[in-house]
């Protein structure tokens, strides 16, 4: 197994999956999609003067030379509600409104006093709004299109779109737009001994982890599963089980164990019997290191995956994640540069994966422990991966980290 650099295997992944397809998506389904094109707004925001609160609309013209000593009184000549305004509605000067928030305020109101501020007084059986100072023009108004205006560009060209882009999307009234949607994947786990979640364990036997975290992982990150099968190690049952995900629709094949140069690691044959490319086997990353990438006659890439959960878990997030964010046109991924609480020694030569927390006390990165390969209860107490290189890290050292 002639090891590769991780810097390298990502950088293969990445250029071997091309950008998929652009669909004209309904704007309510674009969750987890990536946006390919800019989109036109129809609608401005506000979509009109509106009420930022309930109160009084009036004109802060009429307000003009108002003091304690001579107030100027406006009659209460009607209300504004939330809804479909009638033109014949329409106020002129000289006179409030009633308005409630959200509610259409019409020229030549321009101005609202919030309820609370309001002095109402009775004249001869009618309601009058009293106002001891003039009143800044536009307070308390929201004016249309002081946000962005009806015709407005929104460019998320390359960046995952989540509810807070749905959101803007409805207000500004696009119905559709040109995205690329997550790649569905293809998710096998293999050996004899492993179990489904929950079943009874003779001695000897495990539980599949793996199938249960990969499935979790792809729907926390609204990333399709079009397969999720468990065989045997067997090359047939393998090659077999990549066949089957790749007619479900599979873009990407992920397998989890028989990785590795064993007497019972069946991944390398079965991709024989399927012609597939091997475009590296082995990366310089711990854990993870027995990695495999190739690629069937289709041009469907596998990526093979050591069996331990958290090397499954590492080349998921370092491998798989890449080629999905390649099939999806986005750029590559940047960390965050935050402080090592403690020092560690790793060893040469690799790129470590290590899963951390924030301490609650300095905000620096602690690793997780106990944390080896086989123990997936560390996914559970992790806040973040870190990447590092091999060798001393003092603490208060800057590290590179990465959302789970």
């Amino acid at each position: 197994m002639k090891l590769i650099s991780y810097s390298d295997a990502s950088a293969a992944v990445a250029m071997a999956c091309a950008p998929g397809p652009e669909e004209l998506v309904a704007a309510c389904r674009v969750l987890g999609a990536v946006a390919s094109r800019p989109a036109v707004g129809a609608v401005a925001s506000p979509a009109f003067n509106n009420a930022a609160m309930d109160g009084f609309a009036l004109s802060a013209e009429d307000t003009a030379g108002a003091t304690e000593d001579s107030p100027v009184h406006l009659p209460v000549a009607g209300e504004l509600k939330v809804g479909a305004f009638a033109q014949a509605a329409l106020p002129g000067s000289g006179c409030a409104l009633r308005v409630a928030t959200g509610a259409l305020t019409p020229f030549p109101l321009d101005t609202v006093i919030p309820l609370e501020r309001a002095d109402i007084i009775k004249r001869s059986g009618a309601m009058m709004l009293r106002i001891a100072e003039p009143l800044e023009q536009g307070r308390n108004l929201r004016v249309m299109g002081e946000e962005y205006p009806a015709g407005a560009a929104f460019d998320f060209t390359g960046i995952r779109l989540h509810a807070g882009h749905a959101a803007l999307f409805a207000a500004a009234g696009i119905s559709e737009l040109r995205v690329r949607m997550p790649p569905p994947l293809g998710l096998l786990t293999t050996g004899n001994e492993v179990r489904p979640p929950g079943a009874p364990l003779a001695l000897g036997e495990i539980a599949n982890v793996n199938a249960a975290w990969m499935t979790a992982w792809c729907a926390e990150r609204r990333v399709p599963v079009a397969l999720a099968q468990h065989v045997r190690d067997d090359p047939g049952d393998l090659a077999r089980g990549f066949q089957a995900a790749c007619e479900s629709g599979a873009r990407i094949l992920v397998s989890s164990g028989s990785a590795s140069a064993g007497r019972h690691d069946v991944l390398r044959q079965a991709l024989k019997k399927l012609g597939a490319r091997i475009i590296f086997h082995g990366v310089a990353m711990r854990p993870g290191k027995p990695a495999l990438f190739a690629i069937l006659k289709n041009d469907v890439p596998i990526i093979g995956l050591p069996g331990n959960p958290l090397a499954t878990a590492a080349g998921m997030r370092f491998l798989v994640w890449p080629a999905i964010r390649a099939i999806l046109a986005m750029e590559r991924e940047k960390p965050r540069r935050q402080p090592l609480a403690d020092p560690c020694d790793l060893r040469e030569g690799h790129t470590h994966f290590l899963l951390a927390r924030r301490s609650a006390e300095s905000g620096a990165l602690k690793l997780v422990r106990p944390q080896r390969p086989g123990h997936p209860g560390a996914l559970a107490a992790a806040h973040c991966w870190l990447r590092l290189d091999g060798g001393r890290h003092e603490a208060n050292t800057l590290a590179a980290s990465y959302p789970l």
